[in-house]
Parts: structure tokens; sequence; C-alpha cells
């Protein structure tokens, strides 16, 4: 019941700080049946309330024991079905001649083991802490022997592990988007029957998880193959519209995770002139970005039409959605704003971490908007009666994301808006840029396929 009654909750608080959360093979996930929903962990509790909302079928979640030391915070958790792990590294000194991590955790495996065995999907996150690194960190062996404790200690039959990646455009920044990536799962009864390790099924698991996230070395690398595939997909994908925004994030990414192996493949040559070429590829495209940006002009918009027609149609356009819309945004504005941008202001301050700022965010926001309600709601029962605050009430919520979603649309339109104006005014920039996109376009192809021959030969 109290799962049910917060799922939709979590999800408007999600809506309110990310654009979109999009899940790419959802279909993967069994519907039915033993099922471990192993997760990525780049953002502390928002990756647990994404995987709680967007997967179809009710999950169950294992979270460190520590957080149930708290008598009511331990009541709430085990009624959503979370079930306590205790790791080493939660122990204090004063507790070291304790058992061991795993005799700490009998109990909590016999909990998991139960589950499955009630055909539960359980959610766990076998890197075991959120983090901020630009890979994968090393998984602990808790989900393996999890799942070999349950086939050969408690017969349970037909578990399967789903990879699931959560990939963040910037999870630090409301109004920035998700993907959320499910892998081809991993069908364990063979590979118990055929003597599976902890070992061996704990880099299976890697391999797959490492098939549905973004790896890099370094942050630096990550920070800049993430321009590059961004101002990349911009100038191959078609112009998008309005409402869409920006090129969908899955295909963004997916040119990233190319870059990435057409640059390795062809770093791997040791050839001094390949590297110059690519090295001068990279100075190109950020070179081209840099103009762009210095011009107020978003790589989406280099190809539109900047002809009057198309203008007068594209203004009609927004001016009739505005007077339809911007009322209820207008609304939505004046009754949200001093909420949800305190809880903005005050969930930055004193950030040790990237993976702090969304669910202080949200939390802070959910708590502060409520308190707004409660008040607004108060002073409209007093000025006008309480059938007249009962109706502002109902319109709050809705006038919310309306905003949200109508400032997105804004903020693209006027981007838009603003090329048009540019290319109207000078007919040359545009030719200029797109001739430009196009060389960019035809090294990025030769480099794909010079990184293709040289892997098959």
């Amino acid at each position: 019941m109290l799962y049910d009654t917060l799922k939709p909750v979590v999800g408007i608080a999600l809506r309110w700080y990310y654009r979109s959360i999009i899940a790419d093979g959802i279909a993967r996930i069994p519907t039915r049946g033993p099922v471990f929903l192993a997760v990525n962990h780049p953002n502390a509790l928002v990756d647990a309330l994404i995987v709680g909302t967007v997967v179809p079928r009710r999950v169950r979640f294992t979270a460190k024991a520590t957080i149930f030391a708290n008598p009511l915070a331990a009541a709430l958790l085990r009624t959503v079905g979370v079930v306590p792990l205790r790791r080493a590294s939660d122990e204090s000194a004063a507790t070291s001649d304790k058992p061991s991590g795993i005799d700490r955790n009998v109990a909590a495996f016999e909990a998991v083991a139960q589950a499955l065995a009630d055909e539960a999907a359980i959610v766990i996150f076998p890197e075991g802490k959120s983090h901020d690194l630009p890979q994968l960190a090393p998984l602990r062996t808790g989900l393996a022997r999890m799942t070999l404790q349950a086939y050969q200690q408690h017969g349970v039959r037909g578990v399967r592990i789903v990879p699931i990646g959560l990939l963040f455009e910037r999870k630090e920044s409301p109004r920035s988007r998700v993907l959320l990536q499910v892998g081809e799962p991993i069908v364990v009864d063979p590979l118990v029957d055929a003597g599976v390790s902890v070992a061996t099924l704990t880099q299976l698991v890697a391999d797959r998880l490492a098939g549905v996230t973004l790896n890099f070395e370094s942050a630096e690398d990550a920070a800049r193959l993430q321009q590059l595939g961004s101002t990349l997909v911009a100038l191959l994908e078609p112009t998008p519209s309005i409402s869409e925004g920006t090129a969908p994030l899955g295909r963004s990414l997916a040119l990233v995770r190319r870059l990435d192996r057409v640059h390795a493949t062809l770093r791997r040559q040791d050839d001094q002139e390949i590297d110059r070429r690519i090295t001068a590829f990279e100075a190109r495209v950020r070179a081209f970005r840099a103009d762009l940006d210095a011009r107020d002009i978003d790589p989406h918009d280099i190809a539109i039409s900047a002809g009057a027609r198309d203008g007068i149609r594209f203004a009609a356009r927004e001016a009739m959605l505005a007077l339809l819309i911007a009322p209820i945004g207008l609304w939505g504005r004046i009754t949200h704003f001093a909420p949800i941008q305190l809880a903005r202001r005050l969930a930055t301050q004193n950030v040790r971490s990237l993976d702090e700022p969304a669910m202080r965010t949200m939390v802070l926001g959910f708590l502060l908007v409520l308190i707004t309600y409660a008040v607004e709601t108060a002073l409209v029962a007093s000025v006008a009666g309480r059938w007249w605050a009962l109706g502002f009430l109902l319109t709050l919520i809705p006038s919310a994301g309306s905003d949200l979603r109508y400032g997105d649309r804004t903020r693209r339109a006027r981007s838009r808006a603003q090329a048009y104006v540019n290319f109207r005014r000078t007919p040359a920039l545009q030719s200029a840029l797109l001739a430009e996109a196009d060389a960019i376009r035809q090294e990025a192809f030769a480099l794909d396929r010079l990184a293709a021959d040289r892997a098959a030969g």
C-alpha cells in the first residue's frame, strides 16, 4: 500500500528535477519470476528512485544497514521492502571483534533468498557505494554470493540477473536528462550447474554492466568525448522540433561510446600521423562549438530554414501556444518559484560530490513545496472560503509541471529564434557554418571507416 502510494509521488519529484527519464530495453526485464536488477550507482538515492519508478513491476531494494539505525527510518524502509546489507566498511573500529561481513549478512542473505523464492525483483547496486568516477567501480561479490546461495542452499530456480545502466546527461543539473538502459539478462541456472565461481559470475555481471554504461579512463576523457558527442550528434541528426528540444540522449550517448571505441582503436596503432589527425579533428570540433557558443547558436539549429515564410509560421505557432499554455505556466511560476528556487539554493550549499545536489533538491523541494501549499491554501481559505481554497489547491500540481515543461520549450524557442535572426541578418553566416559542419561530418565518417579497417586488419 505504502509502496503504491509513494511511487507516483516519487515520479512527480523526479519529473520536477529532470527534464526527461527515458527507458531503453525495458522489455528485457522479466514480468515475473525471481530477478536481480544489477544497477550502476552514480547518483546516490536518486538511482533507486529512478529504477523503482521506471520498472513496471514492483521491486525490492537492498541498502546499507547503517541507515536502519534510526527506528523511524527502519520501519519505513522495511514497510516498502528494503533489505539491510551490512558491509565491513560500515563497521566502526569498536566493532572489529565482531563476526566477519559474511556472518553479519547471514540474516540478510536469508531474506534475499526468501524474496527470490517468492519471485521478487530485487534491486542491487553491486558497486556498493555511489560515486563520481567516470567508470564503473570494481564490483563487490555480494550479488554473486547471494545468487549462488539462493540456488544451492534454498533451491531457488529461474533467477535472472538483469544489468541496468543509469546514464545522466548532467546528474547534478536540474532539467537535464536521464537514460535507463537495460542489458541482456544473465540466466543463472546453467551457469551454476556448470560450477560457476563467485569471481566468474561477478566478472560476467561487470561485463554486462559495462555494456550499458559509459566508462572512461579519466574525468577529462569523459568531458572531452561527451562534448564531442553532443556536438557531432547535433550535426548528424535531423533538426529536432522545438518540442523535442535536442537529439535524443540515447543517440548522443551511443555516439559518445562509438567515439571512444574509434579513438581507442586508432590510438593503439601507435601512428603519429593518425594521432595528429585525431588531435586536429577534436580541435576543429571544439573550435566550431566555441564559435557557435560565442554567437549564441545551438548546434541543432544551424540547418533551420531562414526563409521569411518559415519565420512567420514559427512565430505564429509559438505565439498561439503561448496564449494557450503561458497562463498556466505563469500560474505555476508564481505559486512554485520561491520553494523550488530556495530548495535548489540550499541543496548546493557545502556540496562534497556531484551525487548530492539532485537528492537534496528533491527532498528539500518536496518539503518546501508542501509547506508552501499549506500556507497558500490557508491564506486563500481565510480570504475566500474553503471551496475556493480547494479549487486553488487542485491547480497547484499540474501548474508546476506545465511551468517546467513550457519553460524548457521557451528556452529552445528563444534559442532557435536567436539563430534565425542571426541567419537573416548575415545569410553568409549560415552557409559558412553548414560548410564547416559538413567538413566535420566527412572527417568523422573517414575516421570511423579508418578505425573499422584497422580493427578488421
